[in-house]
C-alpha cells in the first residue's frame, strides 16, 4: 500500500466514521468511500481493467484520468485517442476512443452487485497513478504522469501552511480535473478532514453553500473571488466560518478579500500541474508584496540563465524545481521529459527569481500559455483552428490583462478576404471549448516577425490597447 491509497487506510482506521465527502446534501464517512472505492475495483475488474489501464479509479491499480468534459471535440478527441483509456465513466454519448463506455448509472448498477472487500493489487511508489493533461505551447495537449509515490505526497504541506486539522471542512469550487480541486481532497484526506464541492460554482449561490457545508477553508481561485467581490455585501459574508482562503492568483485583492469576507489569511502559491506545489505563503507571517511564499518542506527552488547556471537573489531566470511531487514523465513523449527533467530538477518554463530568504517572485510564463478563468489555454492550439478558416491568411493569440479573469485571450488576424469578428467567433466555437474561444479581435495588414519569420509576440503585448480592438 503507498501514497494516497496508504493514507486512506490509516483514515479509515483512525477516522472511519468522520465525514470526509460532501456533495449535493450527501455525506460520505471515509469507511463508507472505502468500502464503494473497492466495490468499483472489482466492477472495473470485471470489465478487463488491469493494473496501469487508464481508468478514473485508483484501488484497482488503474491510473487516474480525469478530463475537461467542456473541451472541444479535437482536443477531447486527441487526449481520449494518446490516453487510450480502457474504460470511460461519463454522462455523454457516443465516446469510442475506449474499450468501454459507461454512464454513471450503468457503472452504479455495477458497483452494487460487487464486493466490498480490498482487490488485491500490490502498487509500490513507482506504479503509475495519475494522467492529467495540460495545454502547452505546441497546441497538443501534454499527458503529465504521475506515480503514487509522487501523488502521495500532495496535500501534506498545507496542514502546517495553514494550519488545518481534523474538524476543518475544505470547501473546492474548482472541477475535480482542476489541480486546485484535486489538492483540496488530498489535503482533506491527509489532515483526516472533510471536503465538500457543489455540483457547479454559483456566484449567487456560494454563501449559502459556505454556511450549509460548514466550510472553515476555501480552496479557489483569484477569478473566483474577484466575482465575489463585484456582487453586493450580505450578512451571510461576515457569519460564515470560513478562515482561511487559498486563492491561486488571489494577490491583487488578497487585502479587500480578508477586509470584506471577514478571514484570517488569504495565501499564495507557486506551482503547476508539472511540477506539483512549489511555494506557499505561510499562516502568520509577514505578507511580501508580489511573493508567492517559500518552498513548501521537500521542494528546492533554483532560478537559472539561459545556459542552466543558477542565479543569485533578485536576478529573474527560469524556475527549476526539485521536488517529490513533481511529474514522473511526460505520457509517451520521452524528448518532451528528457528536455524538463535535469539531473533530478524540473525545467518549469516560468520565470521568476527569489529574494535573500528565498521566497519567490512569479515574473512572467516563458511558454506561451494563456492563464485565462483559471484555465490554461494554448494560444498555439486557438491560432492553428482560426488559421484554418478559408479567409484568414495568418493569426497571432496572446493574453492580454483582465482584473475578473486574470486574462483575456485576444486574437489579431491578417485576413486574405474581408471577414468579421462574429464569424470568426463561431467559426472557433465550433472546434474549441468556450473558455478557448478569443473575445478580443484585431485585424492587421500584416504581423511583426524575426529574420526566421516567427511573430514576435512580446510587440503585440506591447502594442495591446494603443488601437481599439473589436469585441467578437
Amino acid at each position: 500500500m503507498t501514497g494516497l491509497l496508504a493514507a486512506l487506510e490509516h483514515a479509515v482506521a483512525e477516522r472511519g466514521a468522520h465525514p470526509f465527502v460532501l456533495h449535493e446534501g450527501r455525506g460520505v464517512a471515509y469507511a463508507e468511500l472505502d468500502r464503494l472505492a473497492n466495490r468499483a475495483a472489482h466492477a472495473l475488474g470485471g470489465l478487463g481493467v488491469g493494473k496501469g489501464d487508464r481508468v478514473t479509479l485508483l484501488k484497482i491499480g488503474g491510473v487516474l484520468n480525469p478530463v475537461n468534459p467542456a473541451l472541444g471535440a479535437r482536443e477531447l478527441g486527441y487526449i481520449l485517442g494518446h490516453a487510450e483509456p480502457k474504460v470511460v465513466i461519463t454522462d455523454a454519448g457516443g465516446l469510442e476512443a475506449a474499450d468501454t463506455v459507461l454512464t454513471p448509472g450503468a457503472f452504479g448498477a455495477l458497483i452494487e452487485r460487487s464486493s466490498e472487500a480490498p482487490p488485491g493489487v500490490v502498487l509500490g511508489p513507482g506504479d503509475a497513478s495519475t494522467l492529467l493533461y495540460t495545454s502547452g505551447t505546441t497546441g497538443t495537449p501534454k499527458g503529465v504522469l504521475f506515480s503514487h509515490g509522487s501523488t502521495g505526497v500532495g496535500g501534506r504541506h498545507f496542514i502546517e501552511a495553514l494550519g488545518l486539522t481534523p474538524d476543518d471542512v475544505l470547501l473546492a469550487v474548482t472541477p475535480l480535473f482542476h489541480g486546485n480541486a484535486w489538492g483540496a481532497v488530498q489535503t482533506a484526506l491527509h489532515a483526516g478532514g472533510t471536503v465538500a464541492f457543489p455540483q457547479a460554482f454559483h456566484a449567487s449561490e456560494f454563501w449559502p453553500l459556505v454556511h450549509r457545508t460548514r466550510a472553515t477553508v476555501l480552496y479557489t481561485l483569484g477569478t473566483i473571488l474577484a466575482m465575489l467581490l463585484t456582487r453586493a455585501p450580505s450578512a451571510l459574508e461576515q457569519t460564515s466560518g470560513l478562515r482561511v482562503i487559498l486563492g491561486l492568483g488571489a494577490a491583487p485583492i488578497r487585502d479587500q478579500v480578508m477586509r470584506r469576507f471577514g478571514v484570517a489569511h488569504v495565501a499564495e502559491c507557486f506551482g503547476s500541474t508539472d511540477a506539483g506545489v512549489v511555494t506557499i505563503t505561510p499562516l502568520g507571517a509577514a505578507w511580501r508584496p508580489g511573493s508567492c511564499g517559500p518552498p513548501v518542506p521537500g521542494v528546492e527552488l533554483r532560478i537559472l540563465d539561459d545556459e542552466g547556471r543558477a542565479l543569485p537573489p533578485r536576478r529573474a531566470g527560469e524556475i527549476a524545481v526539485r521536488s517529490p511531487a513533481r511529474l514522473s514523465a511526460y505520457f509517451r513523449d520521452p524528448e518532451a521529459t528528457a528536455a524538463a527533467l535535469r539531473d533530478g530538477w524540473f525545467l518549469t518554463g516560468d520565470l521568476g527569481f527569489v529574494d535573500e530568504d528565498g521566497w519567490l517572485y512569479f515574473v512572467d510564463r516563458k511558454r506561451d500559455v494563456i492563464r485565462r478563468g483559471g484555465e490554461n489555454v494554448s494560444s498555439v492550439l486557438i491560432e492553428k483552428t482560426l488559421r484554418e478558416h478559408p479567409r484568414v491568411a495568418e493569426v497571432a493569440v496572446i493574453g492580454v490583462p483582465d482584473p475578473v479573469l486574470g486574462q483575456e485571450i485576444k486574437a489579431f488576424v491578417v485576413a486574405k478576404e474581408p471577414v468579421t469578428a462574429e464569424e470568426l467567433r463561431a467559426f472557433a466555437a465550433e472546434r474549441l471549448a468556450k473558455f478557448q474561444v478569443p473575445r478580443l479581435w484585431e485585424y492587421r495588414a500584416s504581423l511583426p516577425k524575426t529574420a526566421t519569420q516567427r511573430v514576435e509576440k512580446y510587440k503585440l503585448r506591447e502594442e495591446h490597447g494603443r488601437e481599439r480592438p473589436l469585441l467578437g
